[in-house]
């Protein structure tokens, strides 16, 4: 890896295996588990509510879609699947769904724009106004549950934080 200085000078950085290796002996705790890691049981619990909120959220959005009469060939209700993968440090949960769900929820498609859709003024003379409007389906449903997850995740965290500080005999008052 190369870094340039302010003069021009370029130097090489060094990276070697001890200083790895220090980093990973201090991420444990004396006396404590593996499993019992803040990190880790706090990723399994996460991981556990994501399972539980993924299906949720989907049947929200299918009832979104039932809701705005939203019916096209390629059943966009049909197409709308989920997954919850766990890595080394993270929790993901990924949503898929047809890409023209998204058009729905914008109004646009079929030759009219977002900017025409928003503004309601074709772009160019002649062309005719749409009668195309915004189903929001998918938007407003999805910040919701944005936020609902994080609600959910600092809960989660507090109660892990909780544990421990009962596990290690110290009254503490967690308040987020």
């Amino acid at each position: 890896m190369k870094r340039i200085l302010a003069n021009g000078r370029t130097v090489r950085a060094k990276w070697s295996s001890s200083s790895t290796e220090q980093t990973r002996a201090t991420a444990t705790i004396p006396g404590l588990a593996n499993n019992q890691l803040p990190e880790i049981r706090l990723r399994a619990l996460n991981e556990a509510t994501l399972k539980m909120f993924m299906p949720i959220f989907q049947e929200r959005l299918k009832k979104n879609l039932q809701e705005f009469q939203i019916g096209y060939e390629g059943d966009l209700d049909d197409s709308i699947r989920f997954s919850v993968s766990k890595g080394a440090d993270s929790v993901m949960g990924t949503l898929r769904f047809n890409f023209y769900g998204r058009f729905v929820d914008w109004g646009v498609g079929k030759g009219i724009t977002l900017l025409e859709s928003q503004s309601g003024v074709p772009l160019a003379a002649g062309r005719m106004r749409s009668k195309r409007s915004a189903k929001p389906w998918f938007g407003p449903q999805y910040a919701y549950e944005q936020k609902r997850l994080r609600e959910l995740a600092t809960t989660n965290t507090q109660q892990v934080l909780a544990e421990l500080a009962a596990e290690m005999n110290v009254q503490v008052e967690i308040q987020l």
